[in-house]
């Protein structure tokens, strides 16, 4: 069976080719058909000419049997040309009804050893079973994987066909470029020194664009290396304000451990100036030696605990005004 596959892939090439050489004989002619009506277009003029000949009666002699020659070689050519045109036509047709004919044979040996094949698959579909279950494959699955296998067949016919179409107009676009190169032949010579112009303006505006290229790709540089080191200094900056947020913070607290002692140390103060007075009251100051060491004493220390104060202040207004920058 496998060989029965491959006949019938050969046999739809074989038809592929026999259909392109269809496709071909019909091009060519379609061609004879123009070429002939090229020519009777020819002969339009000439016809005219010999009416205008026949018309004008102090023509000359000979320039009218040479118009009548010109003319009757014309139509002998023209004859000629349909003779031929004939021929081929026929020749042609013949071709086509032969391979027509080639044609549907291929065909329905190809169709018989198609449903034979599958007639074969359907069998072996019958005959398999399912490898965990035991059971034989349901006849709609098989009819499913039929349907899907004719679609796909479908679809590269449809393919194939394209396939030939595109090469057909492919050989009709190479033969019209190949003519119109035949047809500007005399004015290559003119077009190179025109192309080389043109190639040269281009080498031109190619270089300044280059010039503003390189102009550009030295300024990206630049503008990448101050950008880079902008955010290295960023990156800097940012560890240097964490440090002094750091240094903010423990200031802060040592303020705020300063501001509860001198808070402590000015109740003391209170205190002591109302027990001084109150002790003024009772007894006399200036009698008592010992309070009045002791009142130095304090005294010192407060101006002491004020000294720091301020330089504590100071140095958190340092601080602020830089994290400020």
């Amino acid at each position: 069976m496998e060989d029965n596959a491959s006949e019938v892939t050969e046999r739809k090439a074989e038809g592929d080719k026999l259909r392109a050489l269809i496709e071909e004989a019909a091009d060519q002619r379609d061609e004879l058909q123009q070429t002939n009506a090229t020519l009777q277009r020819k002969i339009a003029p000439l016809l005219q000419k010999k009416q205008e000949s026949s018309s004008d009666k102090k023509e000359d002699r000979l320039s009218v049997v040479e118009n009548e020659k010109r003319y009757y070689d014309c139509l002998n050519s023209v004859h000629e040309a349909r003779v031929q045109l004939a021929t081929a036509q026929t020749q042609y047709d013949r071709i086509a009804m032969e391979l027509q004919a080639r044609l549907d044979e291929k065909e329905c040996k190809a169709n018989e050893i198609h449903e034979s094949f599958m007639e074969f698959k359907r069998e072996v579909a019958r005959s398999a079973e399912n490898t965990r279950t035991g059971k034989p494959i349901p006849k709609r699955i098989v009819a499913q994987f039929e349907a899907a296998e004719i679609k796909k067949d479908q679809e590269v016919e449809k393919v194939r066909l394209k396939n030939i179409n595109l090469r057909t107009h492919l050989r009709k676009l190479e033969q019209q470029l190949h003519a119109k190169e035949q047809l500007a032949e005399g004015l290559h010579l003119i077009d190179f020194e025109q192309l080389k112009i043109e190639n040269q303006t281009l080498n031109e505006k190619i270089e300044e664009r280059n010039e503003e290229l390189h102009k550009l790709r030295k300024k990206t540089t630049t503008t990448v290396q101050v950008l880079t080191h902008i955010k290295e200094k960023l990156q800097f900056v940012l560890v240097e304000n964490q440090a002094l947020k750091r240094d903010l913070a423990e200031l802060d607290e040592a303020l705020t451990a300063s501001r509860d002692v001198l808070t402590k140390h000015k109740k003391e103060r209170d205190g002591l100036r109302h027990t001084q007075t109150k002790m003024k009251h009772q007894q006399g100051f200036t009698n008592s030696h010992l309070l009045m060491q002791d009142y130095e004493k304090r005294k010192v220390d407060i101006e002491d605990y004020q000294g720091r104060l301020e330089q504590l202040k100071q140095r958190l207004a340092y601080l602020t005004k830089k994290n400020a920058h």
